[in-house]
């Protein structure tokens, strides 16, 4: 039976700008078990936790298959960045979607997001992605 999942990136990527750069790829392991099991599901929230911002009122979020960014399961989407009410160099990208992704063959396990912001830059802390799915 499927069941709600969540998993997140593990480290954070600074100096997030104005164009996608593929050395700042964010992997998220979706951790399927056993490893070998293919990622299918369906996606409905993306939260991505920044912090450092600096001019940067907009964030894209670009969700691939592969490390390169160039199979894409989410394509360029953007979000309003929603600062903290205390701390405005703090905030939150959210995404709510209701997409069905399902990788290509067994091992694949691991989404990659690229961020880039309309100005200025910031620092991604996390993205946490919510699933429906079996792990």
């Amino acid at each position: 039976m499927p069941q709600i999942n969540r998993v997140s990136t593990t480290s954070s990527v600074s100096g997030i700008n104005t164009s996608f750069n593929p050395a700042k790829v964010m992997p998220i392991n979706m951790q399927m078990f056993p490893q070998s099991q293919a990622f299918e599901g369906y996606i409905s929230l993306i939260v991505v936790q920044v912090s450092n911002i600096s001019s940067a009122t907009t964030l894209t979020l670009r969700l691939c298959k592969d490390s390169a960014g160039d199979s894409m399961v989410i394509t360029d989407t953007a979000s309003v960045i929603s600062t903290g009410l205390t701390t405005a160099t703090k905030g939150s990208a959210i995404f709510a979607l209701n997409s069905y992704c399902k990788l290509g063959s067994a091992g694949d396990g691991n989404l990659f997001a690229f961020c880039k912001v309309n100005n200025g830059s910031l620092d991604v802390d996390y993205i946490e992605i919510v699933y429906e799915g079996d792990r």
